[in-house]
Order: structure tokens, then sequence, then C-alpha cells
């Protein structure tokens, strides 16, 4: 699965921060591709400082967006951001960059990227909104055409003036698991080959997190589940790996390889980083928590 970073930066006129891209000439909030152990915060940062010269920090995660796009589908984190310094310049990848006016957006703006402001200048704390934005006829034309005639073109421009060619953020494989909690607040727990671990595993070309999430949990536990929040977002150092986790209630009993435990009260068994996924799903406040596997 490709995945990027989008961030929504507010002045304090209530502006919001837009580029123009320079391969589509639409214009849309900054971000960009991630990079092999590169942490989504890490990424949106560095991305609105290469291509609008400003200098933010993200404030909480507001959206993640998924497209069904082959092969592997792409997912997009959405941020609510902070200025901290720096001054508006443009890029190579960015010719044009301003705040403007959420009432008053420029054209042309493709309609994903309206829905991704709309929900994030409206989101106001508590759990991410998520969601599968499909490729009306339009914009998998627009792919295409990017794809065959705009970045080879963008590539012979960039060897005419001594420049490596582009390369292209990796593929990332993508886990999600799912931490049920009861009324009593304990946590279910499935014992697999000697060790308890939570419902999840690897998603399917073409599938989002929470889709993934739901169908594993399905299969391991015979239970229907409703997420509530993507409370952690969690990466290998030195492979493009990233694993979701959500939050979800259920009371249902447990089948014969299962348990529920209170936080903290794990077995020894229990696979140490998720039950560091645990602590973070409890802890106070709704925002998603990003970090590197230990």
């Amino acid at each position: 699965m490709k995945i990027g970073t989008n961030g929504i930066v507010i002045n304090e006129s209530g502006q919001v921060l837009l580029i123009q891209r320079d391969d589509s000439r639409t214009f849309a909030p900054p971000g960009g591709g991630l990079e092999t152990g590169e942490l989504p915060t890490d990424n949106i940062a560095r991305e609105v400082r290469e291509e609008t010269g400003l200098i933010v920090m993200p404030v909480r995660l507001v959206g993640a967006y998924f497209w069904p796009m082959k092969p592997e589908g792409m997912l997009q984190f959405v941020f609510r951001c902070i200025q901290r310094g720096g001054e508006i310049a443009t890029s190579d990848e960015s010719p044009q960059v301003a705040y403007f006016w959420p009432r008053a957006l420029p054209q042309p703006m493709l309609q994903l990227h309206r829905e991704r402001l709309e929900h994030g200048l409206n989101h106001q704390g508590g759990p991410v909104h998520w969601a599968t934005q499909r490729m009306p006829l339009k914009l998998r034309l627009m792919g295409l055409w990017l794809g065959l005639v705009v970045y080879p073109r963008m590539n012979r421009q960039r060897k005419r003036e001594g420049k490596p060619d582009f390369v292209p953020a990796p593929q990332w494989r993508v886990t999600a698991v799912t931490i049920i909690r009861n009324a009593q607040n304990q946590i279910l727990w499935l014992k697999d080959g000697g060790k308890y671990r939570l419902p999840g595993g690897v998603n399917r070309p073409i599938e989002a997190p929470w889709e993934t999430a739901v169908r594993h949990t399905k299969q391991q536990t015979g239970q229907s589940t409703h997420l509530a929040n993507l409370t952690g977002v969690y990466i290998q150092s030195d492979k493009p790996e990233m694993i979701f986790v959500f939050m979800a209630d259920g009371d249902a009993d447990p089948k014969a390889d299962a348990a529920w435990f209170q936080p903290g009260e794990e077995p020894d068994s229990a696979v140490e980083w998720e039950k560091t996924a645990v602590r973070d799903a409890i802890s106070p406040g709704n925002e998603t928590i990003f970090a590197n596997l230990k």
C-alpha cells in the first residue's frame, strides 16, 4: 500500500494553506509520500517545509482516506497543523503557495481534496474520521495521464538538468489489529501458538486498514465489530511495515482460546508491543499515537 500525508495549516485569520501541484496543476493541501522508517508526523512536517517553506507541527490526526487504486491501494493521513516559523516559498513541486479563505477555494481542485479539507476544518477533536474515497472515471483518467505522459516528461526534464530520476515512495506492508474492550474495561486476547495476541492480521490488496481489522476480528472471534477510534499507528524503523490499532467495544463470550484481561494484567506470554498499544489506547485523550516499534 502506498501511504502519504496531507497537512491542514490554518493562519490567524482562518485561511488555509494550499499549494498548486506541479504534476496535475490542481490545488491541494501540502503533503507527500511516506519514506521507509518515517513516521507520518515527521513526514508531514518535512513535506510542508519542502513544498511551502513553512515550519509546522502536526497537532492531531483528523482523517485517514483510502483510495482503492491498483495494485495495492493508497492511504493518506490528514493532520491539523500549526505554523511554528518559516516564510512562504514556492518549490519545484509547488509553483504556487498561498493561504486561501475556506469559502473561496481556488480552482481547479479535486473533489477528494475538498472533502478532506471540509472534514479537517470541521474536526473539533475526538475520533478520527476515516473513509474510502471512490475514484470516478475522470480521476482514473487523470492518473493514467500522469503516469504515461506527465511523470516521464518530468523525468526527462530532470535528466536534462542533471538531476536524478524521481524515486517513488515504497509500498508498505499493512497490518491492522483490534482492541476489544468490555463493560469491565477488560481487553480481549486470543491465544495463538502459546502467545496471547490481539485480534488482527495482514491486509488484502486494495483493502482499507479498517476493513482489515473488521475482517480478521470476525474470522478470529466470530463477532462482528464496530470500530470506535484509530488509537495508534506503529512502524518498523528499518522496513516499510505499518500497524494500525483500532479500539472497539464488545461483551461477547470469548472462545476457548481467548480470555479477557485488565490492562497491565496480561499474562507474560502476551506480545510486548501489543501490551504497549493497549496502554496507548486507554491513555487520556482521543488523539492517535504514532510511534516506532522497539
